[in-house]
């Protein structure tokens, strides 16, 4: 009877370990799932090189959710790009104007959404689509990094995110620029957002992208900012594609240099 009560003993003290640095202990099957939830996201995606690879960012929007992605570039100038819901669903849309913007001397942060790529998800079902806060988070993330400026661009539904954290960033970004976003992306209103908007803004559409062309006219005329332009030209393209049109990315190009810190 007493060697049973031994080795049940031995048996309890083996399934405890001591807690780093509390004195206390911890069940170790409690200290293995809480090392994988704390695992280091990988980002996923291959059109980054592997010499880019070496500035992957980690960090959180502001309600937690952890996000990855990719920082072209340095200085003081920032901007920060987000992607759209397709054709892809994740950073690579953006990565080749990211590139191009770092050889102009601007420090560019890429990222995935919540939800999409390689990033996390929201742990409750009502903030599942709040991709503006993924915004929020990038912009604190950037200007810890060295950016004394940063313009937003979003497409699609990074359009309506990046219009929603503009309304809201404290201090203020330097402008935002819409590449087809929506009214309303779920429970992301940036048409609400516009209307209190103070920074200045650029709407850009394609006429025969329908309704996005009907969408950034309407958000264009809410916009309470007293700089800001829409441009709504020839075309079917969406998102990040508006940029194959050369004087669609000339006035985007003219716009982050003429709102950003030298």
């Amino acid at each position: 009877m007493r060697r049973a009560g031994l080795l049940l003993v031995a048996l309890s003290a083996a399934l405890w370990v001591p807690a780093a640095g509390t004195g206390g202990t911890v069940d170790r099957g409690a200290a293995t799932a809480h090392s994988a939830k704390v695992r280091p996201l990988v980002l996923r995606e291959r059109c980054v090189t592997a010499a880019e690879r070496r500035r992957i960012v980690r960090f959180r929007a502001i309600d937690g959710v952890r996000l990855i992605g990719v920082e072209f570039g340095r200085g003081t100038r920032g901007v920060i790009l987000a992607h759209q819901g397709g054709a892809p669903p994740n950073l690579c849309g953006w990565v080749p104007y990211a590139r191009a913007l770092a050889r102009a001397g601007y420090r560019v942060l890429v990222f995935d959404h919540r939800g999409f790529g390689s990033s996390g998800r929201a742990s409750h079902w009502r903030r599942t689509d709040r991709v503006d806060f993924d915004v929020l988070g990038a912009i604190r993330t950037l200007r810890s990094r060295g950016a004394q400026s940063i313009v937003l661009g979003g497409a699609s539904l990074g359009g309506a995110a990046v219009l929603a954290a503009a309304a809201q960033a404290t201090p203020a970004v330097d402008g935002v620029i819409s590449f087809s976003s929506p009214q309303i992306y779920v429970n992301v209103n940036a048409f609400a957002a516009v209307r209190a908007l103070r920074v200045p803004a650029l709407f850009l559409a394609q006429e025969d992208d329908e309704p996005f062309d009907d969408d950034a006219r309407a958000m264009y005329e809410a916009c309470a900012s007293t700089e800001k332009r829409l441009e709504v030209t020839a075309g079917p393209e969406h998102g990040f594609r508006l940029l194959q049109t050369a004087a669609t990315r000339g006035l985007v190009d003219a716009f982050i240099a003429g709102h950003s810190t030298p």
